[in-house]
Formats: structure tokens, C-alpha cells, sequence
């Protein structure tokens, strides 16, 4: 090789270093989540599909660490607003501000459904529900035409009756439910949850006893602050991961065991 060649490769692979290096290191997204009269609006879900959730806090803020790609979907909820979903091309960290609109009551609750168009993401769920009544698969569905009449006011209601399926309070005010498996060595495991194929944070609740000690306790997703009932369009639940479809178990890290429930909204 010349030595001019050998000097300009050089040259291009010391300029390629620094942007494999910024490439490498994630990109931090944060933001507020405001209301139509300015105000932070706490608990709201982010959903980034392929890296994972967070929750607002109490000022509306959140922060989330995603890897740098050409685009990324950004999918915030909470009860009582209109979702939000929008992209965010490639770059270096950002900062944004999104505006949740309302839910306003509908007149006409079944006219509304009948022209709405079907979301996309239901064929999956839809596939998988016509071949387990052929037969194949292990999943237990459930549909929004079944959800309906049970007048349920909380998501994690819908999985009530479901066998081997528990919903149990999670905390000290009765206020937040959390959703649970059967584990194999026995007691109970907290389920791993996708909201339209995005799998959803679990928490922990920590407790200490007279001598000091702390206890902490996966209590699940809390499933009721990111969507309704009357949001859902689907529920697959799988009482083992390993029977999960397989695009759902790579994010499991191995751990195959306990339940996964997929729900499908109509925004999906």
C-alpha cells in the first residue's frame, strides 16, 4: 500500500473511532407530560417500543435511556387523556414536551367501534387466537367482547377469573393491584406484561421490620395506570414465558418461568 493510501485509511478510521464511541453509549430522552392547562400530569406511562417503559413523577417528568437508532416511537398514557404517539429521529440526547389531551365521554359508544378501522397489531393476536381453537398453542384469550359485560373499572380486573392467573393488592392503601403467576417452586411470581408488544416496567415496594431489616417486594406493572377496560381490544395470557411466542421471550433474560400477559389496545 502507498504510503498516501496508508495515511488517508488512517486518517478515516480515527474519524469513524469517535462516532462508534457516541454510537455506543445510549441516548437519554427526557421530557414533561402537561395537560391542556399547562399542568404536569403524574404516573403517565412512556412506552419506547424495543427498550422498555417508565412513569412520570409527581412534577410530570420522566427520563429514559434508549440506543442510538435512525427512529424511535415515544407512546405515552394515562387514564382519563388521550394517548399520545409520535417519533423522535436519530441524534444525541433530548428533551421534549408532550401535551395529553382529555378523554371526553362518547354519546354513541357502539357506533363509535363499529366504523372504528382495526389496529394493525390485533392480526398477530387474532392469528394466535384462531390457531388455539384449531387446536395449537396453550394461551387463554381474551376479547373486548368479553371484556364488556363484565363492567370491570380496573385492567388488572379483566384477569380476575382467569385460572392460575392472581391479582392481589400490592399496597399498604389498597389502592394499586398488581398481577401474578404461579411460580414452579411454589407461591407466587410477578408477571411480565407487553402493552402492544412493548413490555411494561415492573416496581418494588420496600418495607422495613423493628430490627431494622428491608424487605423488598416485586410487586409487578402496575397495570391500571397505563390503560382501561375499555381500551382493550385483546389479552393473551401464557402461564409460562417458555410458551410465550417467541419475539416475546428474548427480553425475559432467561427467566421462563412465570407468566406473561400480552394486551392489545385499540390505539395499537
Amino acid at each position: 500500500m502507498r504510503p498516501r493510501a496508508r495515511g488517508l485509511l488512517v486518517y478515516g478510521l480515527m474519524g469513524l473511532v469517535p462516532m462508534m464511541i457516541a454510537r455506543a453509549q445510549p441516548r437519554v430522552v427526557r421530557g414533561i407530560v402537561l395537560d391542556g392547562s399547562n399542568r404536569p400530569i403524574p404516573t403517565a406511562g412512556v412506552l419506547v417500543a424495543g427498550v422498555g417503559s417508565t412513569v412520570t413523577d409527581d412534577s410530570g417528568r420522566f427520563e429514559l435511556q434508549v440506543p442510538h437508532k435512525d427512529h424511535v416511537t415515544l407512546d405515552i398514557r394515562r387514564i382519563g387523556f388521550m394517548p399520545s404517539r409520535f417519533g423522535l429521529s436519530g441524534g444525541g440526547d433530548t428533551s421534549v414536551s408532550v401535551l395529553l389531551l382529555a378523554r371526553t365521554p362518547t354519546l354513541d359508544t357502539m357506533l363509535v367501534r363499529s366504523i372504528r378501522a382495526k389496529p394493525p397489531s390485533i392480526a398477530g393476536f387474532e392469528q394466535r387466537m384462531a390457531e388455539r381453537k384449531k387446536g395449537a398453542g396453550v394461551a387463554r384469550f381474551i376479547t373486548a367482547a368479553e371484556i364488556e359485560p363484565l363492567h370491570a373499572s380496573r385492567a388488572s380486573q379483566v384477569l380476575e377469573t382467569v385460572p392460575s392467573i392472581y391479582v392481589q393488592r400490592v399496597d399498604s392503601q389498597g389502592q394499586r393491584w398488581g398481577i401474578f403467576g404461579r411460580s414452579p417452586k411454589g407461591g407466587f411470581c410477578a408477571a411480565t406484561i407487553y402493552l402492544d408488544g412493548v413490555r411494561l416496567g415492573k416496581t418494588d415496594e420496600s418495607s422495613t421490620d423493628r430490627r431494622g431489616r428491608t424487605t423488598v417486594r416485586d410487586t409487578g406493572v402496575p397495570i391500571d395506570e397505563y390503560v382501561t377496560p375499555l381500551d382493550i381490544a385483546g389479552v393473551e395470557i401464557y402461564a409460562r414465558g417458555l410458551l410465550a411466542p417467541p419475539q416475546f421471550q428474548a427480553a425475559l433474560n432467561q427467566d421462563l418461568t412465570c407468566a406473561v400477559i400480552l394486551i392489545w389496545t385499540k390505539f395499537s
